[in-house]
């Protein structure tokens, strides 16, 4: 297989039409065309489906795209690398971490790692778990942080720190004048939470299971920035730790309750066993632990460190 042929296959799959994928690559689109029949005659087989609105992955496809992801990133870090001998490490290093974190995390930590590897360019991608653990397993990225990840072959879980899961929504909409929230406060609440399996759905779905409490899902959202939105137009409430909601609350938007008893979610370095690593991506994963362990103890994150380095 040729690595430009790949490349051609993966943008197509990112863009879901050849047309576009032509204009982002700025060739022309019979070249993408006998580019993406030449791999699927080496396969012997078809890679994309097409429709009237462009093309979607076959099975087959699908199993190339996660499988030259990780080739292709690969190659690139050893391009890097070899490089790097000439003027210092460099590469590249995709992180993925969901936003509530990285409001917290990611300034110190860039700041830190640029400053000891200025050569390396980091790539940081923020989502809720659930979606941070697949991109993971199909190489999208190379390490990323996840609350409560559920145990999986080929990974490493490396606990960092424990976060306060609060309930939120706008101020003076509850049905209680409590300064704390209760769980079975839920069940008179709309809530706004992510689909199945990120870690606050996992927890509700914990509580109900654990209380037999009946919960109203309002609305089903896979994006912070959408429910911070809806949070401040007071359409429901949430789960959140406070790094989702600390803009939003400094500025009189939002309102926060600490649950009694208190509920908490830990955040986890996820790492994959199966893949070399270089230098550059060891010196990245003791710079995110030693960042988060210092920003919990010092309380400029709001956490408790549960990393046992």
């Amino acid at each position: 297989m040729e690595i430009r042929a790949l490349r051609y296959f993966q943008t197509v799959a990112e863009f879901g039409s050849y047309s576009r994928a032509s204009e982002f690559l700025r060739i022309s689109q019979p070249a993408v065309s006998r580019q993406i029949s030449k791999l699927e005659e080496e396969l012997g087989t078809a890679l994309f489906r097409r429709h009237g609105h462009g093309v979607t992955l076959t099975e087959a496809g699908q199993i190339l795209l996660e499988r030259s992801q990780l080739a292709l990133l690969q190659l690139e870090q050893t391009k890097s690398e070899i490089r790097g001998d000439r003027g210092g490490p460099s590469g590249v290093i995709s992180f993925a971490v969901p936003p509530a974190a990285g409001y917290f995390l990611a300034p110190t930590l860039v700041e830190r790692f640029n400053a000891a590897f200025p050569n390396v360019f980091l790539r940081i991608v923020g989502g809720f778990s659930g979606y941070i653990q697949e991109w993971l397993t199909r190489g999208q990225v190379d390490l990323a942080c996840v609350h409560d990840p559920l145990p999986q072959r080929g990974f490493e879980i490396t606990l960092l720190v424990r976060e306060e899961v609060y309930l939120v929504g706008r101020p003076g909409r509850v049905p209680f004048a409590r300064d704390h929230a209760r769980i079975a406060d839920l069940s008179n609440l709309p809530l706004i939470v992510p689909s199945r399996p990120n870690a606050s759905r996992r927890l509700l779905d914990r509580w109900i299971a654990e209380r037999g409490i009946t919960l109203d899902i309002k609305i089903e959202v896979d994006d912070h920035s959408v429910i911070r939105g809806l949070l401040r137009e007071g359409v429901g409430f949430s789960l959140l730790t406070r790094g989702a909601f600390y803009a939003d609350l400094r500025h009189g938007e939002v309102q926060a309750w600490p649950f009694r008893p208190r509920a908490h979610w830990r955040l986890a370095l996820l790492t994959p066993v199966n893949v070399p690593r270089s230098d550059v991506i060891e010196a990245f994963i003791r710079t995110v632990r030693t960042v988060a362990r210092e920003l919990s103890q010092s309380g400029a994150w709001p956490t408790k460190s549960i990393d046992r380095a």
